[in-house]
């Protein structure tokens, strides 16, 4: 007999192919498996660490995977990128699965954060992330420059994110932010490094509106 946990886990995967395809981003079969092992990590450590108030794997696709993966139009391969902030893996852990061919850097400064993001590399065997459990801005010059794409889903403000991605990005790459409605740019002071800030705006399946802050480093 199938057990109700795994008919839901089943339902959880066939929404979160069927809505990535609409943004659209390709979810193969063979990325389930790391999907559902990065779900049923985030629901047994979330009880302790309360990584997320969404406690199905049904809301943990609808109010966080899903959101995540409208980053991955923006990722091209080999590149390399962080995420800043990454917590409880989001979006960082998502676009690693179905961009397996760019390389994330999961920046978290909290130690039992860090250790669960690494168990769920583990798990879902990501053989492209990298787990460093450090405060960015003790550790700026050894990542200065190094990537190409830097990301964020909770991590403070936009002047905060993007004067962390001002060293870490090479010129010419992409800070990409994620907020939420009714997020907008025009009393931001945009650091030097930065141009006019691209507003994409997008909706998620089950309600809410959303948007990602692109600015491309000079």
């Amino acid at each position: 007999m199938v057990s109700p946990e795994n008919d839901e886990m089943a339902d959880a995967l066939a929404e979160l192919v069927r809505s990535a395809a609409r943004i659209p981003v390709a979810c193969p079969a063979s990325s389930l498996g790391q999907f559902e092992a990065f779900i049923e990590t985030l629901l047994l450590w979330g009880r302790r660490l309360s990584l997320t108030s969404a406690s199905t794997a049904l809301r943990v696709v609808r109010e966080h995977i899903v959101d995540s993966l409208h980053v991955a139009p923006h990722i091209k391969p080999e590149q390399q990128v962080a995420d800043i902030g990454s917590g409880a893996g989001f979006p960082g852990i998502p676009l690693a699965i179905v961009c397996p061919q760019a390389q994330f850097v999961l920046f978290e400064s909290r130690r039992k954060r860090a250790n669960f993001l690494r168990e769920v590399v583990r798990r879902a065997s990501l053989a492209n992330v990298e787990v460093r459990e450090t405060r960015l801005d003790a550790r700026l010059p050894a990542w200065r420059g190094a990537f190409d794409v830097t990301v964020s889903r909770a991590f403070g403000t936009l002047e905060a994110f993007l004067g962390l991605s001002e060293m870490l990005l090479r010129g010419g790459g992409r800070a990409i932010a994620m907020k939420g409605p009714g997020f907008a740019t025009g009393s931001v002071q945009l650091p030097g490094a930065f141009g006019n800030a691209e507003m994409v705006a997008y909706a998620l399946p089950h309600g809410g509106n959303r948007c990602l802050v692109v600015c491309a480093r000079q």
